[in-house]
């Protein structure tokens, strides 16, 4: 399976830790069964060894993965990396939401994007950034009882 996310934007404005637009900059997934797990990653961190052998992508997919099918299997992970870390650009949600999409996928359930986001806020509290990856577009997000709601209106791309 492959998966694409956006980076985005958040803390927009007024709407501190509310409001997220996703941006047309993505990060891509390959993930494929394998008879050992291993790690690749090109572009933003390809240098950084840690990457491969402490990525929180995979510590998240198996997270839920285990949670879903009770085991660890064994897999492959191509990481194309193009939204750059600790730039404000959402990097760590793209990361967040990205290995909870996959889980689904790779353990055969289907999920909605209610689900993922609801999901991602445990390990990110705010959803500002979360939102937009999820849903795209620009987003209006609050957290409430523990559970996210969100508004989403789209948005045309510049040119």
């Amino acid at each position: 399976m492959k998966i694409r996310i956006p980076a985005t934007s958040a803390n927009l404005g007024p709407g501190f830790d509310c409001l997220g637009l996703a941006i047309a900059l993505y990060n891509e997934v390959s993930i494929k069964p394998s008879s050992y797990q291993s790690i690749s990653v090109k572009g933003e961190g390809e240098e950084n060894v840690k990457l491969k052998k402490n990525n929180i992508f995979v510590s998240i997919f198996y997270d839920i993965y285990q949670e879903l099918v009770g085991k660890k299997d064994p897999f492959r992970f191509e990481f194309y990396n193009n939204i750059p870390f600790s730039r404000g650009m959402g990097s760590s949600s793209a990361v967040i939401v990205g290995a909870i999409a996959s889980a689904y996928t790779m353990a055969g359930i289907k999920v909605n994007r209610e689900s993922i986001l609801n999901k991602a806020i445990v390990y990110e509290t705010h959803p500002d950034n979360i939102a937009p990856a999820v849903f795209g577009g620009f987003t209006s997000s609050i957290v409430e009882h523990g559970k996210v709601k969100t508004l989403k209106k789209r948005v045309k791309p510049c040119t």
